[in-house]
């Protein structure tokens, strides 16, 4: 694959990550005092993901806990 396209790949993934977190800032949940530590692991959360307020999960773990929730709501259908 030419640098080319993965310059263009890494550049449209920051677009999506900055994109991503403006609309989770913009859900205005700054008032919900987030954790430091994960309910999960216990690993350190993030300052900026912590800055979203309400945070329990690390990065890792709030992606397995969705795709698990996902993964349960297509079984049921």
């Amino acid at each position: 694959m030419p640098a080319d396209y993965l310059d263009e790949a890494v550049d449209l993934q920051a677009t999506l990550n900055a994109t991503a977190l403006q609309a989770q800032l913009g859900k205005n949940r700054f008032h919900i005092k987030s954790l430091t530590h994960c309910t999960d692991c216990d690993v350190e959360i993030e300052h900026e993901r912590q800055a979203l307020g309400g945070v329990e999960r690390c990065t890792e773990c709030e992606g397995y806990h969705q795709r698990e929730t996902f993964l349960k709501t297509q079984r049921v259908r």
